[in-house]
């Protein structure tokens, strides 16, 4: 039934979720090919929490559980298309009613049942709210000296002639580098007599609502600082299903937004975006190392920007590195925006010791944890061996082989479960199914855990990322969505459950707990990785750490 569940019926290659789980809590025996009927609730509560009835296979089955009144009261409610047939026919009906979480059916149907209201779902987009809670302003705090020389950099380079006009922001992640970028932004944008519109393109929706967030928050507080700053400035937001604004201040968009307007057929909308170039004053790209994709080579085009020569639109690209020293691709990027690497003097050559020595960034406490597993073959598959000469990491294959590994898990598990649970702890998973997977084994054994993953929606993400800072949650786990855009400063614990080869993606991961004190962080941040025992030419990036780390490191 499970599988049915998961996959509507559909043979799947890859093993399942419940797979995982029993291979884990199963250390010895044979291995149970399906749940006791009396742990099949609690299962299916643990593997889907609130997203539970979002299943058409177990709506029906439930509705075929009701008694004969709670079946005819959910078959006649109102706008649903009835069935003249029996039992099995009118259950069929109530499953296939379109499910909105939040929504009105929804609501009804868990009431009907008896069935906790939260499982009803969080509504995407919800009316305002019955009241209105407000919060006093609190002014931001001044920019620290390193940020203000950052700012008084980016300002010359908005102003620079063509050929001078490009310049790449760094700092490592959790040193306010989006503030500093916004601070810059709109100091240059009211100094120029004609207010042209600044677009900030971001990869993923949590990266652009956190800019939509950083030009809200500074553009209150220079009202509170600047008597002559009165106006209201219009932020755009351009992702999902939103429509290309008109005459806007900030437009913040996703790369993926840009590239399917410019590759659709709706001719409305890419006029739209043509009058936002023709009205363009700036344009800055976050997370700038991913920039060379084909799809911002075409949006910056469109733009009238194309890499490697001069253009009269100032490009600012936002980038982070931990190293002790510009890495080869930072200058590589760098070249691309005519050499212009712009960072803070008052820093020194070693930027990340001085920024913990002010308590800008957490101390980050290392450990690498050991288990007991056979060796992991990539190089023996062709499709694996050619993934990685061409991308320079771990084909999806591979890595979900690594996820299903018990013994892995199981070492993992117990070093989570040591973790105290007043610490808010980041999980990275292999595959989507590995860190579901491990939420749910969190969950069997008393953790408060939940998981995000591409697939949740996204008002579900938002409820969850906004329990997890509120420390209701202990661990959250993920696959690929909390590398970038993901602001929660007390994280104080990453376990990084999946390997990778990448110094970019690993910084991603682990740069979100190095917030320090100072903003609003905390004074360390244990990172655990796991050591496999993979055979292959190339080196795991989190031994290109070891000088990043503090002096305590711990392995078992």
């Amino acid at each position: 039934m499970i599988e049915d569940l998961e996959s509507g019926g559909r043979s799947r290659s890859r093993k399942s979720v419940e797979w995982i789980i029993a291979a884990v809590e199963n250390e010895s025996g044979r291995l149970r090919s399906k749940l006791p009927e009396g742990e099949l609730a609690e299962f299916l509560v643990d593997r889907s929490g609130f997203g539970l009835l979002e299943s058409r296979t177990l709506r029906e089955r439930l509705a075929l559980s009701a008694s004969e009144d709670e079946l005819e009261t959910l078959h006649d409610y109102r706008g649903g298309e009835r069935s003249r047939g029996g039992s099995r026919a009118k259950a069929k009906k109530i499953a296939e009613r379109t499910w909105k979480p939040g929504k009105s059916w929804p609501r009804h149907f868990v009431r009907v049942l008896d069935i906790p209201s939260a499982f009803a779902g969080l509504p995407g987009n919800t009316r305002e709210p019955d009241t209105l809670e407000v919060a006093p302003f609190v002014p931001l705090r001044d920019l620290e000296d390193f940020q203000q020389d950052l700012k008084e950099q980016v300002i010359e380079v908005l102003s620079g002639a063509p050929g001078a006009n490009r310049g790449v922001l760094t700092l490592p992640t959790g040193a306010g580098k989006t503030r500093t970028a916004v601070e810059s932004l709109i100091e240059w944008r009211i100094s120029q007599q004609r207010r042209q519109a600044v677009l900030w393109i971001a990869q993923s929706e949590e990266l652009c609502e956190q800019a939509v967030q950083a030009f809200r928050e500074v553009w209150t507080d220079l009202g509170h600082r600047n008597d002559q700053v009165r106006h209201t400035m219009e932020i755009a937001r351009l992702w999902g299903n939103a429509s290309v604004p008109s005459d806007p201040d900030i437009v913040v968009a996703s790369i993926q937004k840009l590239d399917a307007v410019l590759r659709g057929t709706n001719d409305d909308m890419q006029q739209e975006l043509e009058l936002l170039r023709e009205n363009l004053g700036a344009v800055v790209v976050d997370e700038a190392h991913r920039m060379l994709a084909p799809s911002y080579s075409r949006a910056l085009r469109f733009l009238g920007i194309e890499l490697g020569q001069r253009a009269p639109v100032p490009l600012i690209g936002l980038t982070a590195t931990p190293f002790r020293r510009v890495d080869a691709e930072t200058r590589q990027l760098a070249a691309r925006f005519h050499s212009k690497l712009l960072s803070s003097h008052s820093l020194g050559e070693d930027i990340v010791s001085e920024l913990r020595r002010r308590d800008v960034l957490s101390r980050p406490e290392h450990k690498v944890l050991s288990y007991a597993g056979p060796e992991l073959q990539m190089e023996d598959v062709e499709s694996y061996r050619a993934h990685f000469a061409q991308f320079d990491d771990f084909h999806p294959g591979f890595l979900r082989q690594i996820g299903e590994s018990d013994a892995r898990n199981r070492a993992l598990l117990k070093q989570l479960l040591e973790l105290p649970p007043d610490w808010p702890t980041l999980f990275f998973g292999c595959t989507v199914e590995h860190a579901i997977a491990m939420a749910v084994l969190l969950r069997r054994a008393g953790r408060a855990a939940e998981v995000v993953t591409s697939d949740t929606r996204s008002a579900t993400r938002r409820a969850l990322i906004e329990q997890f800072r509120d420390e209701r949650l202990s661990v959250l786990c993920n696959y690929g969505v909390l590398t970038t855009g993901f602001d929660a400063p007390a994280v104080r614990a990453l376990v990084v459950g999946r390997p990778t080869t990448s110094p970019v993606l690993y910084e991603q991961m682990i740069g979100r707990g190095m917030r320090g004190r100072r903003f609003g962080g905390t004074e360390s941040c244990l990172v655990v990785d796991i050591e496999d025992n993979i055979r292959f030419s190339g080196q795991l990036a989190y031994k290109r750490y070891s000088s990043y780390w503090s002096s305590t490191q711990n392995r078992t």
